[in-house]
């Protein structure tokens, strides 16, 4: 699988969603928390044959563009920046890494 920086996020999420002030933001950055296990799951699952690896991106894409919107929605300041830069710069491996393998 290509690079993914979702390590960083597994250990800032907990922290940023048990002490956010708004419950919903609190279920949703749980549920981000959630999406970023999945992601990370799956980079260490394996090894991939070429028709599974391109639905394990795909299925990678769509968790970590959730996890994107969630964060986005309810941390600020420096979480939200770390976090969602990570997360973003991530997103573009992953569709670079689709645009090459999957056709």
């Amino acid at each position: 699988m290509p690079r993914m920086s979702v390590a960083a996020l597994l250990i800032l999420l907990p922290a940023v969603a048990s002490a956010a002030p708004d419950p919903r933001c609190a279920a949703d950055l749980s549920r981000a928390d959630e999406l970023v296990s999945a992601v990370a799951k799956r980079d260490r699952g394996g090894p991939y044959g070429p028709s599974q690896i391109c639905s394990a991106l795909r299925t990678n894409l769509r968790d970590m563009q959730e996890a994107n919107v969630l964060m986005r929605r309810c941390m600020s300041g420096h979480a939200l920046r770390e976090n969602v830069g990570q997360m973003e710069a991530s997103i573009e491996d992953v569709r670079a890494a689709i645009a090459r393998r999957c056709r």
